[in-house]
């Protein structure tokens, strides 16, 4: 599963693209489409990457089959319906906005406890009465929600949504919810982004206003404590791919030209995009995510070796692939977390390298 940034940029592309479109364009650059986004040229390769895209290097991509490749990755095969609670001025502005826009992705509920709206039509959109919001959600089968609901009606609201068989909430409440897990709740907190936004052109330069964006990044960085003591053992250190297989038991089943390159940095996961980000030509990726794309991301950042867990072996079509990339396969016959712990422990024991020879 791919993270929500990557979700979030790939919606913006399509939109970006889709105006492209109707102005007349018919193929467009990686850097091109970063500027308009915002992003680097990197990054846009990146993700296109992660859904299996690629455009050509003397044209760029192909607007129509971009967005198309785009549809097939965020919309699903069958359409899916949304409820809205809260028939309001912002509701009924969400309503008439995605009017006919996606047609895999349609509000096709409104609920309200106006009787001035209830069983009246917005936009095409039906509204119903709250109090039978939760049997029609059900009968329905609708699983995704708008909450657009004064703040004190919204738990309420939303334990009801949960119970009809919502799983995902798009909160416009500007008030915490409380969910069961498997439930996803995505807050559009418009106050706060506005009382944001004005403290930051009152009081906050833009210098102090990218120096705590770059704290916050750093801060992220320490959800992965055992890759940071990893790579700082790394650093500096001479560690072939055969003599960390042979020390963490994995056995290497491909890839018989690059065994003994080095590795300087070991990263762990199971998202293609965040590999994408991560990879380099002295990169170890341990992995459960076993798959010829796997292989691609591979040759993409000359990556020498990828490290599969849990003992399980791939498929002669992605040794076969690997072999014709020469790409190292690795095999742990442990999971993710644990290889990287013995990885550390093996790196950790390991004595210190001697200092440089200086002229």
């Amino acid at each position: 599963m791919v993270s929500r940034k990557t979700i979030a940029r790939m919606s913006l592309y399509r939109r970006l693209l889709i105006s492209l479109r109707d102005a007349g364009t018919t193929h467009v650059f990686s850097h091109q489409l970063a500027k308009l986004a915002g992003l680097t040229a990197a990054q846009v390769r990146r993700d296109f990457m992660a859904i299996g895209y690629s455009g050509s290097p003397t044209r760029g991509y192909e607007v129509d089959k971009c967005i198309e490749s785009i549809g097939g990755f965020l919309d699903g095969p069958r359409r899916q319906d949304v409820a809205l609670v809260g028939a309001g001025k912002l509701g009924r502005s969400i309503i008439a906005h995605f009017s006919g826009r996606r047609p895999k992705l349609a509000i096709a509920a409104a609920f309200d406890n106006d009787p001035a709206k209830i069983d009246t039509r917005i936009d095409g959109c039906r509204c119903f009465a709250v109090e039978i919001l939760e049997p029609t959600v059900r009968d329905l089968g609708i699983q995704i929600a708008i909450l657009t609901t004064p703040p004190g009606a919204a738990q309420e609201a939303t334990d009801a949504l949960v119970r009809a068989g919502v799983r995902s909430i798009v909160s416009f409440a500007a008030t915490p919810l409380q969910v069961p897990e498997g439930v996803s709740v995505i807050d559009m907190d418009i106050t706060a982004a506005l009382e944001t936004a004005a403290y930051i052109a009152r009081e906050a330069p833009a210098a102090e206003v990218e120096a705590e964006v770059e704290a916050e990044a750093e801060a992220d960085k320490g959800a992965a404590p055992l890759m940071r003591r990893l790579d700082t053992l790394l650093a500096g250190s001479e560690v072939r791919l055969d003599e960390l297989a042979r020390c963490i038991g994995a056995q290497i089943i491909s890839g018989d030209a690059c065994p003994q390159r080095i590795v300087e940095k070991i990263y762990a996961g199971d998202r293609v995009s965040d590999l994408l980000n991560e990879a380099s030509d002295r990169t170890l990726l341990v992995t459960n995510l076993m798959s010829l794309q796997m292989i691609r991301v591979a040759e993409l950042m000359d990556v020498p070796a990828i490290c599969f867990v849990n003992g399980v072996s791939p498929e002669p079509e992605i040794v076969a692939k690997a072999d014709g990339t020469g790409t190292t396969l690795m095999v742990s016959p442990i999971g993710v977390f644990e290889t990287c712990g013995l990885i550390y422990q093996t790196l950790a024991a390991a004595p210190a390298p001697a200092p440089s020879a200086r002229a």
